[in-house]
């Protein structure tokens, strides 16, 4: 398999949150439970995120621990009062 150059990582990377944003909107309209085949697919969009999220730290060279340290601060974020 090649190697994807930085450029064409992002560019699939947008697409596969734009993706991931439509099977969103899907289970919203439609709900989760009503129509299994949208809850399956908001599940594969996750994935597909996940992947090109970690081709991107790694061509970015970006420290997971950091990351990671990143995530922790947002989730505390929104774990506070009045957070919308």
């Amino acid at each position: 398999m090649t190697q994807m150059t930085l450029n064409k990582t992002l560019i699939v990377t947008m697409e596969e949150c734009g993706e991931l944003t439509r099977a969103c909107s899907k289970i919203i309209r439609h709900g989760a439970n009503e129509k299994p085949k949208y809850r399956d697919n908001l599940l594969e969009e996750i994935a597909d995120v996940q992947a090109m999220l970690q081709l991107v730290i790694t061509h970015m060279n970006f420290n997971p621990d950091y990351i990671e340290k990143l995530v922790d601060k947002r989730l505390d974020k929104m774990m506070e009062p009045g957070y919308e």
